[in-house]
């Protein structure tokens, strides 16, 4: 008797346990996650119940708004606490409670999106979203309260760069004397000070109108596809192009003489004729300025608020602008020389440029081949500063030091990311994976009538199902960690592979998951010849050499 009190015990906690797993093995997203809302003046509150055994990404939080209305920067509270992954590395991630408060303004809907995984088994949920209705409150404090006000020192000094570029700086002192025609020391500064509001104004009309098109046209919503962020990509390497002189972006050259024109007929020395002046020199876009400006624009047109768009073009105007006013205070001396260092302007502009480009392609991007593209262009802006070139003393060894430097980097990239690599800050991977020899067939299906359709088709072979999904970072470890080694390919041999795409949120993706029983991926299912389950399904992330038992017991 007194050995069955023990193993009683031991029964009863495997019995919790095993109780605990199955629990978490059913739980679907709504159960993981109880999203509640409610609505206050000038807010939305997201109140979030999460499961002991799961969490919720940061970045995987999403809001779009309807055309009318207006959403603000959403707070989190609690702050993030940081999980390391493989793949990502740091990633921000919520556990057990969430309170969100967006700020909103208008009246229409808001559609939320979340996701995240159990972390327990190792398997994710498919993306979830929610529409909410929005009542119009007027409450427009609330939405500028959350406005962004920190962007309006970067655009500030965004303009100031722009001003010392090749195309505008050899012009300031040209313009300057035009203002000052004829003028005293007081009219110079007053003429100076007109020239630059109405470029600015110029500015804040051009933005707040782009912003307004991003609104009226729900813009924000199409950013988050696939289709918009390649597009946008291609726009920044064009302009990036551009600013490397690969060819030029102007007006039309009947418009440009045109706006020149009525330029020139202003009167210089008035405020009325040097607003004037200012408000037309900002429609000719230079080449050099041009790229810069369409990038701002984006931006404004993805953030859809006309008054933010129209203040943050302002402030870029106002730094543009700057030199003029310096020199019409008599401040020339603040004012650096024109020289070559100028062409270097342009050419931080333009790498900028190809940051973001690949900033916008990283979602869509395998994360080896997003670290040679970082790898090649950090060798080139190596080459760039000479780091192949001779260099005498002084600055030019200087440069030549830190282009070699980034060269050196960008060869330890292009290493890593042959080798397997997915990370910036750790290019190399623990265990570089094995190349794939030809083994298992495998085809994808991403509705249930294709799945059906598939299974009858391999009538006469086993089949082996992999429910997967693109943001699945199990899904992920499992193909690149497992199924590309050589020994599973060939253990795989014979065997039909169909892979259950659960990538694209959805009815059909819903429905397969319902048909499988399961609440996301990955899992991996067994058939026989006849198409009758064999053994327990794998749930969540599978190791090499369990991978291969599980193999080696269905033989």
């Amino acid at each position: 008797m007194r050995f069955l009190y023990p193993r009683f015990l031991l029964a009863l906690l495997g019995l919790l346990f095993l109780s605990r797993t199955v629990a978490a093995q059913m739980m679907t997203a709504d159960q993981a996650f109880q999203v509640s809302s409610s609505e206050q003046p000038g807010h939305l509150q997201l109140d979030v119940q999460i499961d002991d055994c799961c969490y919720l990404y940061l970045q995987r939080w999403t809001f779009h708004a309807s055309p009318q209305v207006h959403l603000g920067t959403a707070h989190f509270d609690p702050a993030p606490t940081t999980k390391i992954d493989p793949d990502l590395g740091k990633v921000a991630v919520f556990h057990h409670a969430l309170h969100i408060d967006l700020p909103v303004q208008g009246q229409g809907s808001v559609d939320v999106g979340w996701q995240g995984c159990n972390e327990r088994l190792g398997i994710c949920y498919p993306p979830q979203h929610r529409r909410l209705p929005i009542e119009d409150n007027g409450a427009s404090a609330a939405v500028a309260a959350s406005a962004p006000w920190s962007h309006l020192l970067s655009f500030y000094l965004g303009g100031l760069g722009l001003a010392l570029t090749p195309c505008v700086l050899p012009m300031i002192p040209i313009l300057a004397g035009l203002l000052a025609r004829g003028g005293r020391r007081r009219d110079q500064i007053i003429a100076s000070g007109a020239y630059v509001l109405g470029s600015a104004s110029s500015y804040a009309g051009i933005g707040a109108l782009f912003a307004w098109l991003g609104h009226s046209l729900d813009v924000a919503a199409w950013f988050a596809s696939p289709f918009w962020h390649i597009s946008l990509a291609i726009i920044f390497v064009g302009l990036a192009l551009s600013l490397f002189d690969v060819y030029h972006l102007h007006l039309p050259a009947a418009l440009h003489q045109r706006l020149d024109g009525w330029s020139r007929r202003q009167q210089a020395g008035s405020v009325i004729g040097a607003y004037v002046m200012g408000v037309l020199a900002a429609l000719i876009v230079s080449p050099c300025v041009s790229a810069p400006m369409a990038g701002a624009l984006i931006y404004v047109t993805d953030l859809g608020q006309p008054f933010w768009g129209g203040l943050l073009l302002f402030t870029l105007g106002l730094g543009l602008g700057t030199p003029i006013l310096l020199l019409g205070f008599g401040e020339s001396r603040l004012l650096p020389r024109a020289g070559p260092w100028m062409h270097a302007v342009r050419i931080v502009f333009g790498v900028g440029m190809l940051i973001v480009a690949l900033q916008l392609l990283q979602p869509l991007l395998p994360a080896r081949y997003l670290l040679l593209a970082y790898a090649l262009l950090a060798i080139a802006c190596g080459s760039a500063l000479g780091a192949f070139e001779g260099a005498a003393a002084g600055w030019p060894r200087l440069w030549k030091a830190v282009g070699l430097f980034l060269s050196l980097i960008g060869i330890v990239w292009v290493i890593g990311a042959f080798a397997g690599g997915r990370d910036l800050t750790h290019p190399w991977p623990q265990q570089a994976p094995a190349r794939r020899t030809p083994g298992a067939s495998m085809i994808s299906v991403q509705t249930p009538a294709a799945l059906q359709q598939a299974l009858q088709a391999a009538r006469g072979q086993r089949v082996m199902l992999d429910v997967w999904a693109s943001w699945c970072l199990s899904c992920r470890h499992f193909e690149e960690d497992v199924l590309a080694q050589n020994d599973v390919q060939m253990a795989l041999q014979g065997i039909q592979v169909i892979r259950v795409d659960v990538s694209a949120a959805g009815a059909d993706s819903d429905a397969l998951l319902q048909e499988l029983h399961i609440p996301g991926p990955p899992a991996l299912f067994f058939y026989d010849t006849q198409g009758q389950a064999q053994g327990d399904a794998l749930f969540g992330e599978v190791s090499h050499t369990a991978f291969l038992q599980r193999l080696q017991t269905w033989r």
